[in-house]
């Protein structure tokens, strides 16, 4: 059976000169799945995750797991909850075997138990070769992958990650997103911050866009991927801006003008590709194009352009 966590009428405003650090967020997470959250520095994103954690205490609004309150039992929202920070864990004078073990005996696992999970996490992530070397000298990669790793040895059932994958090489950027997605299948909630809009393409389940505290959109990769291959890019150069002012252009299809690459920008339904083909033939035909693009809609062309469009408060 999924389990959720639900964000209900969630608002944090810390006095009352200032505006709202997020506001009236309504959201459920389920498990199973990776949840992804996005948008610029500032629009709330963190101050969520510590709302949920019991860091922060929302000014108004409930969070509840399992009929229970992280509201008003903090206590119970951290031992359901497990967070990995935007910033570097603090492990000056402790080796990368050391953390770990550390978060696992305050747990409450056996020594053999924190022996047998710590031995497992450092072969998993391919950290093992540093497990013995001090914090303050791993690089800012391995860093990360030490707070990653204290965060998921022995995972909570709600896992929270502000930007995991920051600083981390690409293959061990894998690594983390191949075992998050083995949490998943086995019944955590998976929740991740994350501006690597590359990443969330490839390895999330759902995105959730935040600009300015509130939610602006929250969809089903699966629909994000629907609605791409439905809305397409088609970029056609012109010889010359006369050329491309002059020329006469398809009145279903809206368009952009770009004056420095001297070219048209459209966006393209589906059911309009075949007028949009017809009129690119055409061009070409007359000699009037250099070169074009058609390409599906990417989800970072279509975040910037919702971000660009959201009105500051």
């Amino acid at each position: 059976m999924s389990k959720q966590l639900v964000l209900h009428s969630l608002s944090k405003k810390y006095n009352k000169s200032e505006k709202f650090a997020n506001k009236n967020i309504n959201l459920t997470f389920f498990s199973g799945e990776i949840s992804t959250i996005t948008g610029h520095n500032g629009a709330g994103k963190t101050t969520m995750l510590n709302q949920v954690i019991g860091i922060t205490k929302p000014s108004k609004g409930s969070i509840t797991f399992n009929g229970k309150s992280f509201v008003t039992e903090s206590k119970v929202a951290r031992e359901y909850v497990s967070m990995m920070p935007q910033l570097h864990a603090p492990l000056n004078g402790v080796t990368m075997s050391q953390s770990i073990r550390s978060i696992l005996r305050i747990r409450g696992l056996s020594e053999k138990e924190v022996k047998k999970e710590t031995t497992k996490i450092l072969k998993e992530l391919a950290i093992n070769d540093w497990k013995d070397t001090p914090g303050q000298k791993l690089s800012g990669g391995l860093r990360r992958l030490t707070s990653f790793a204290m965060t998921v040895a022995y995972p909570a059932p709600i896992l929270l990650l502000d930007e995991p994958t920051n600083d981390v090489d690409p293959i061990r950027r894998q690594i983390i997103w191949k075992h998050l997605r083995k949490l998943a299948k086995s019944g955590h909630i998976i929740i991740v911050v994350t501006h690597n809009l590359l990443e969330v393409e490839k390895y999330a389940d759902r995105y959730i866009l935040m600009n300015n505290g509130k939610v602006l959109e929250d969809k089903r990769l699966q629909e994000r991927s629907l609605e791409s291959s439905r809305l397409n890019k088609l970029v056609v150069n012109f010889s010359s801006e006369e050329e491309a002012l002059c020329v006469k252009l398809p009145k279903s299809l809206n368009h952009t003008y770009n004056s420095e690459e001297v070219a048209h920008e459209f966006d393209i339904e589906a059911e309009e590709m075949v007028a949009g083909i017809f009129w690119l033939m055409q061009m070409i035909e007359e000699k009037k194009v250099v070169n074009y693009s058609f390409s599906p809609k990417s989800l970072n062309e279509t975040y910037g352009e919702m971000i660009n469009g959201d009105d500051e408060e």
